[in-house]
């Protein structure tokens, strides 16, 4: 870029450079490409240069990459002023730029501009609907009306209506396919992953008549986001097996059900084994690395990722101030989320959790009530019910007990067990009865059958010497017949997971072999 802005050549010699260059710029892997590309035609237009009927789709495909709705309509008037709308391949650019761009309406007008209509024009207005998932019933009659169909229309209108969550439809349009390909059959395992139907998933993905690492990928993101974590681990050793070698994407689910498994050791197993595959450690690598590490209570792992994040987005953030929270950094959490405001990042609700819930067991409630007016005053964020429980388990833990309790009593959502548990369990700490019997009412009739409540409500009465009342809670529990869960503990014993019984010596054990994670160094 540096030898284009200061060379001094005549039009006739750098434009064909300049396009050449922005072509090989659109068709790179690269997340850095599009911008290099678009900031080489700023170049070309301070020097007079412009792109021609080539190269103007090329940018136009870097503006959807981005994607940039501004740069994107810039190119559009672009095109009108040049006279190149008239150009088909230009043209199809223009729909498919303003589908990916997040504009429906637009990519229509783009499309009903275009005189004589090729095939490449209606899928690029398929793809439109497909990815927003929007106005389906247009999108069916749009591929009725095609003269020609390819795989690539089919497989968009099953794209379409997978988004929209109508798997029905999407199944009725692929078993109506002519000729399924491998994405055709991707994208319906992914459709029934994300509505949750693994199984459904994984009886499409053994039917495949050809397998590849993408298809493979999506059955293992969608176990991991479906919260089946063994069976991602069992689906990634068989690619290991096979010698199938994964890229970022298929990690990106691998590291996801490594954080859910909670154990150290293998999650310091899938950070060496993406160092030593030499794993393009792009965002989303290096986000679920922070999110793993986190949750498995290594937070420097997680800290040094999350630095290699070039950008950090309100997902990396929330990842690494949930885990500090949760694993005794709750100052350095509250630190890291100053740095997240500093950098005009919004947060969302679930970075409001881990907040609230660092505030609390740091005991800064005042700070803690800070945040919690921010969530409406500054970022208008609707409070959940978990964020209720955040703030009264805060304030319990204060000693605030009433002032807690009538926040329960204000939930617009209504009295939430989680809330009412953390304000009981500070009954017992503060020893307050008053509030724990009218607490525990309320837990009695939204939890009958949990009978940790009326255990610990027994337990109160039992510290303040009413023996009678803890007998009769007591003989609540008899006489409700409720099963007692047996306390049960886990360790890890040189990648063995242990669990024993509070009582007795029974005990169940697996290996790390289990899961099937590899051994074998490459």
């Amino acid at each position: 870029m540096r030898y284009f802005s200061g060379a001094a050549f005549s039009s006739s010699f750098l434009l064909p450079l300049f396009n050449a260059a922005i072509r090989s710029l659109s068709k790179s892997p690269l997340t850095s490409a599009p911008f290099a590309a678009l900031r080489l035609y700023l170049l070309m237009t301070r020097a007079s240069l412009h792109p021609g009927r080539f190269t103007l789709p090329f940018l136009l495909n870097c503006s959807a990459a981005i994607p940039s709705l501004p740069l994107g309509s810039e190119l559009h008037s672009r095109a009108l002023r040049s006279g190149l709308l008239a150009v088909l391949p230009v043209s199809n650019a223009l729909v498919d730029m303003y589908g990916k761009c997040g504009s429906l309406l637009l990519a229509r007008a783009a499309f009903l501009d275009i005189p004589l209509k090729d095939v490449v024009s209606f899928n690029a207005l398929l793809g439109a609907h497909a990815r927003l998932g929007a106005d389906m019933p247009s999108a069916q009659r749009l591929f009725d009306a095609m003269p020609h169909r390819n795989v690539i229309s089919w497989n968009a209108l099953i794209v379409g209506y997978a988004n929209a969550g109508d798997l029905s439809s999407a199944r009725a349009v692929f078993d109506r396919m002519p000729v399924q390909n491998t994405v055709s059959w991707t994208v319906m395992v992914v459709g029934y992953c994300k509505t949750g139907a693994v199984v459904a998933a994984r009886e499409l993905f053994d039917r495949m008549p050809e397998k590849n690492l993408v298809s493979s990928t999506a059955m293992i993101t969608g176990y991991s986001q479906c919260g089946m974590p063994k069976e991602a681990f069992a689906l990634f050793c068989r690619l290991e097996r096979q010698r199938i070698e994964p890229d970022a994407a298929t990690m990106v689910g691998v590291i996801s059900a490594s954080a859910q498994l909670g154990s150290v050791e293998l999650a310091n197993w899938v950070g060496s084994y993406v160092d030593r595959k030499k794993i393009d450690r792009n965002e989303r690598v290096l986000t679920a690395l922070v999110d793993m590490h986190a949750k498995c209570g290594n937070v420097e792992k997680a800290l040094h990722a999350f630095e290699e994040i070039p950008f950090p987005d309100a997902y990396s953030y929330t990842a690494l101030i949930n885990g500090l929270a949760s694993h005794g950094h709750e100052l350095k959490a509250l630190d890291i989320f100053d740095r997240m405001q500093k950098e005009a990042i919004k947060p969302d609700p679930i970075t409001f959790v881990g907040v609230l819930s660092a505030c609390s067991h740091a005991g800064l409630v005042d700070k803690g009530l800070e945040y919690w007016e921010s969530m409406f005053r500054v970022y208008g964020m609707d409070r959940r019910a978990d964020h209720y429980a955040c703030v009264v388990d805060m304030l319990g833990r204060a000693g605030r007990l009433k002032q807690a309790y009538e926040m329960i009593q204000s939930m617009p959502m209504g009295p939430h067990p989680g809330a009412l548990g953390a304000l009981l369990a500070a009954c017992r700490t503060y020893a307050n009865i008053e509030i724990a019997e009218s607490v525990a009412k309320e837990l009695f009739k939204l939890e009958p059958n949990n009978t940790g409540n009326y255990i610990l409500l027994s337990s109160i009465y039992a510290e303040r010497g009413q023996w009678e009342d803890a007998a009769r809670v007591r003989a609540m529990i008899r006489g409700r017949k409720f099963n007692k869960l047996p306390g049960l503990s886990w360790i890890d014993e040189q990648q063995r997971g242990r669990r024993f019984q509070n009582k007795g010596l029974r005990s169940t054990s697996f290996e790390a072999s289990h899961l099937s994670v590899p051994e074998r160094q490459s």
